[in-house]
């Protein structure tokens, strides 16, 4: 059962009325998370400062109210809320002008995220070698977004609960789509996103030389014809970028969009597989995005699915 609650500015927990409708929608790299609520009129509604919504008691949307209003017309009235999650107080707060050298998770954590009300992170205490510069006019998300990809390698996410987690949104639950032995969808899509594919790379090793080294993708076609440039000449730029390119580009031209009854919210970065009649089975796949509908003609869940690298 869903179950929405407002906080006030004073952060006075309260529980809001019946929900009318409601839509989430969630996605890897995007910072945060939105959220669109409509529920039963109150007349007596204060200002709202945030708002938490639970399923069967688990926390699944805790964001910093953007929008409240109420709507009125010849069927009755409503109030309507618009939400994001709390990476929307990293997005909307300016950082101070720093030069980090070779900073910590705790450093960071200290100076860009718990100034702002959090209280805790998930990931190791790394260090990110090097210099990361944060100019100004520069969010607090850029600063914690450019080390987390520097120190961790991953686009840091902001969970449910209002976590920080340094690790990104992939995790070790899984999830299985099917009809006999999983969790069970109305309608499938199979993607391939050729237009996504890259033939080779070719790369430049030496400052006075050509672009002489040449990395095929041996996953194409021959007929496929997508060719870029790296210069790996300089200091900061590794030969086997090359093939992350590719590899990347490889896990981004092929997507499964699943269309399910039920109520997923906290799948994101999830492993999944999915055995389907037509498709035949499908695994080493994760959860990237996933959007939630609730009106009262019922809901529903899309969920879209790629390749893990």
């Amino acid at each position: 059962m869903l179950e929405l609650y407002g906080i006030t500015e004073d952060l006075t927990e309260i529980v809001l009325g019946d929900i009318i409708s409601l839509t989430i929608n969630r996605e890897e790299n995007v910072p945060a998370d939105d959220m669109s609520v409509t529920i039963s009129f109150n007349p007596g509604l204060p200002d709202l400062y945030s708002v938490r919504l639970t399923d069967d008691g688990e926390t699944v949307f805790t964001g910093i109210v953007d929008e409240q209003f109420t709507e009125a017309d010849e069927n009755g009235a409503h109030n309507k809320i618009i939400a994001r999650s709390m990476a929307a107080l990293l997005l909307d707060n300016e950082s101070v002008p720093k030069n980090y050298n070779q900073p910590s998770t705790s450093v960071i954590f200290k100076y860009h995220i718990e100034p702002l009300g959090f209280k805790e992170y998930k990931g190791a205490n790394k260090i990110a070698k090097g210099i990361i510069n944060i100019p100004k006019g520069s969010t607090n998300w850029y600063a914690v977004e450019a080390f987390a990809k520097k120190a961790f390698g991953a686009f840091p996410r902001i969970e449910s609960d209002g976590t920080v987690n340094f690790n990104g949104v992939r995790n070790d639950s899984s999830i299985k789509f099917s009809k006999t032995d999983g969790v069970d969808y109305n309608s499938i899509k199979e993607n391939k996103k050729i237009c996504k594919l890259i033939s080779n790379v070719r790369v430049k090793l030496k400052p006075d030389g050509g672009y002489d080294l040449n990395i095929k993708n041996k996953n194409v076609s021959s007929a496929v014809m997508r060719e870029r440039l790296l210069d790996a000449s300089v200091s900061s730029v590794m030969p086997d970028v090359a093939q992350v390119m590719i590899d990347n580009a490889n896990n981004s031209a092929y997507e499964l969009e699943v269309t399910s009854p039920h109520r997923l919210l906290n799948i994101l970065g999830s492993k999944a597989e999915v055995a389907d009649e037509y498709l035949g089975s499908v695994d080493n796949l994760y959860v990237s995005s996933l959007y939630y509908r609730l009106n009262s003609s019922g809901e529903y869940t899309s969920v879209k699915l790629k390749r893990n690298a």
